[in-house]
């Protein structure tokens, strides 16, 4: 197998830029090397753009219409699939946020099921009602600031300002409750919280972002039934690729420790309610290989140029942007062959839908599972109340 990943829409730690509110990886796979195959169709491109490069920013529509013909010749050959991944920035800030107050681990006036299944992303859209881009920059800028016992009044601060709109704010009881209670113990014990990091790179969109890459790797190794990846290539920009390293490293070694688990651990790790919509073979990224990346510039890879192609088409698209016919007949070619996934307030509210699917309707619940319902929810309640 050989890989190819581009990306577009690189702020670094600005999330904030209004011209770039969303980061985006593209991921072409195919099980022969386009780098060696595919030199006549690029020199023949090379002629008609008069650039050694093909970029398709630089060649905007008009530039890839004139190339389209060899661009689909390409594709028919290397019958490339594509994976793309997103990031919507803000959205992305809000669920750093939620990650540092929510954590059930760090948290003690969570409940376990608020943060480790589907519902976090119920409380997730509760939560964006609460900030607007004042207040999650505070966030953000907390959330990746490296010596965050500076940081101790400003945290109790956001916390307090966050509590002030719950309280004000038009939430269900049950709602108002849960993200009232997770500030408390914030504004009590704001130090216990997951804000700061020492590595601000490591949190970052694109290292984030990556994972999904890493996934998708696995996943085409899998479904191509390959033992072995050939190449796993990367367009070079110096600020970024170490973590991207890092991501792959440590995602193979999760995978090895999956792999090398007992049966039991296997199946406490497989059935988390987060899960859910995932096989154990996705969640254990099986097929992910140990197979170094390499670090390019695009001049030197053929395969990094047609992957910055369709990551634009991708985007174009995305963004409601109506191509010519000779793009989206390119388009069309690898679209089928294609996956899209990201983290965006829409995904989270399709992952919640498909969760919800599979619980028993309010009026099918018996008197037993009722009362066990409420039995949880008042010992939580209790538990809560002893912390103050």
């Amino acid at each position: 197998m050989f890989f190819h990943i581009d990306e577009s829409g690189n702020t670094g730690n600005n999330l904030f830029d209004k011209n770039q509110p969303r980061l985006s990886y593209g991921l072409i796979s195919s099980v022969t090397n386009v780098d060696a195959l595919c030199v006549v169709e690029h020199n023949a491109i090379r002629d008609i753009i008069d650039d050694d490069l093909i970029h398709a920013n630089i060649l905007g529509i008009g530039g890839l219409v004139k190339i389209a013909p060899l661009l689909i010749k390409i594709q028919k050959k290397m019958k490339f699939d594509f994976d793309y991944y997103f990031i919507e920035k803000l959205d992305y800030a809000l669920v750093i946020f939620f990650d540092a107050v929510f954590d059930a681990g760090l948290n003690d006036a969570v409940k376990w099921d608020t943060y480790w299944s589907p519902l976090r992303y119920l409380l997730i859209h509760k939560l964006s009602v609460l900030f607007d881009e004042d207040l999650l920059r505070e966030s953000w800028r907390l959330s990746t600031v490296k010596r965050v016992e500076n940081c101790e009044d400003a945290i109790v601060s956001l916390l307090s300002e966050v509590k002030i709109r719950a309280e004000n704010a038009a939430l269900d009881a049950r709602s108002k409750e849960l993200i009232i209670d997770a500030l408390d113990f914030g504004i009590r014990k704001p130090l216990s919280l997951d804000f700061g990091h020492p590595d601000q790179k490591i949190i970052s969109p694109n290292a984030v972002g990556f994972q999904f890459v890493v996934a998708a790797i696995a996943r085409r190794t899998r479904k191509k039934r390959r033992k072995s990846v050939s190449s796993i290539i990367v367009d070079r920009q110096n600020q970024f690729n170490k973590a991207q390293i890092g991501t792959h490293y440590n995602l193979s070694r999760i995978a090895e420790g999956i792999k090398n688990s007992s049966e039991k651990d296997k199946a406490m790790y497989f059935n988390n309610p987060l899960y859910t919509d995932f096989s154990p073979e996705e969640v254990s990224h099986k097929g992910l290989t140990d197979k170094e990346l390499t670090i390019s510039k695009s001049t030197d890879s053929i395969g990094l140029q047609i992957v910055d192609v369709y990551l634009w088409i991708a985007n174009k698209l995305i963004s409601g942007v109506n191509l010519p016919s000779e793009l989206m007949e390119l388009w069309q070619l690898f679209q089928h062959r294609s996956s899209i996934d990201g983290i965006s307030m829409r995904g989270m509210a399709e992952r919640f839908k498909n969760f919800e699917k599979n619980l028993p309707k309010l009026n099918d619940l018996t008197d037993e599972q009722r009362i066990m319902a409420k039995e949880s929810v008042d010992q939580h309640r209790k538990k809560v109340k002893a912390l103050v």
